[in-house]
């Protein structure tokens, strides 16, 4: 027969074996993934490994329990190892042909990036006519190197246009205004101003906006054939879901854009 005093340990103890198989649960549902982010995409992924999309790709994960650990690289890099299944995901990304078969994108945007035109104050290009995005063939336009641009100019170069590459859009512009090249593509967006680029770069004075080439939604791209790539994928959209609907993504707005 049970004794009292039987009953009573047992009692204690059962709420002891509860707790301790509901914290042996929640670390068997724990996880960390590392995913890489570029280094020169400020504000939404800055070279302190801190930014708006940032934020945003390590809520997402985490809603799914996931904890990720974000490797702050330079973006042809990230771009390189995505593609090559060398690492789950790479982030900021924007569709690309050459992604077939090999990356999928998140299903919704992070967010939307203006493929601008900037020219010399002193050499300003010759204006498109009706807000068309044209250039003279063998115009030199800076780039930055792998990243990815819109259809509108993407087809500058198929029309003669020459692209070459800097390794940021901040060297772009600074080899801009030492006339190395006639024009530079510039990723602006409308939660700053235009020549937000040009002040970080020192070039205010000797650059400007010229016309606008499209617009693009970058987000967080995942690899097809790295083991985690597509279970990855299938947590960030579901919990990009969550975040957007508990007010978290909206939070995450408002502190970087009060």
């Amino acid at each position: 027969m049970w004794s009292p005093v039987s009953a009573t340990l047992l009692m204690c103890t059962l709420p002891l074996l509860a707790a301790s198989a509901g914290a042996s649960a929640v670390q068997k549902t724990h996880e960390t993934l590392t995913i890489m982010v570029e280094d020169a995409a400020a504000p939404w992924s800055a070279s302190d490994g801190t930014g708006y999309a940032n934020d945003v790709v390590v809520a997402a994960f985490k809603e799914m329990a996931v904890e990720v650990r974000l490797k702050v690289v330079p973006y042809s890099r990230c771009k390189y190892l995505v593609l090559s299944g060398q690492v789950a995901a790479c982030f900021n990304m924007s569709w690309q042909p050459e992604f077939e078969g090999k990356i999928k994108l998140a299903a919704q945007p992070i967010f939307r990036v203006s493929n601008d035109i900037f020219e010399p104050v002193k050499a300003p290009l010759p204006k498109p006519a009706d807000a068309q995005c044209s250039l003279p063939p063998g115009t030199v336009v800076g780039i930055t190197r792998d990243y990815e641009y819109s259809a509108k100019v993407m087809a500058l170069k198929a029309s003669g246009v020459v692209f070459e590459n800097s390794l940021s859009d901040l060297t772009s512009l600074q080899k801009l205004a030492a006339r190395r090249f006639q024009a530079a593509v510039i990723m602006s967006n409308d939660l700053e101003v235009r020549n937000q680029k040009a002040k970080q770069s020192g070039t205010e004075d000797e650059v400007r906006f010229a016309f606008n080439c499209g617009v693009i939604d970058s987000t967080i791209g995942f690899s097809v054939t790295h083991p985690d790539g597509l279970r990855a994928l299938a947590l960030y959209d579901d919990g990009y879901r969550r975040i957007k609907a508990n007010g978290v993504l909206k939070k995450i707005h408002m502190h970087w854009f009060p």
